[in-house]
């Protein structure tokens, strides 16, 4: 596993970069947007408009 920057926005127009450990960068950016739509993110927008590995 490695460790992956990955960059989203929210609904509510935040930006913020989450470290995801994953396989490969898709898995990263599918756990990641997860964690947003789940509220363990600590954002206050649930619904991700952009995500990417940085």
């Amino acid at each position: 596993m490695q460790l992956f920057d990955i960059q989203i926005t929210t609904d509510m127009g935040e930006t913020i970069v989450l470290q995801v450990s994953a396989d490969d960068a898709q898995e990263a950016e599918m756990t990641a947007i997860s964690m947003v739509e789940s509220g363990q993110a600590g954002t206050v927008g649930t619904r991700v408009v952009d995500c990417f590995a940085v």
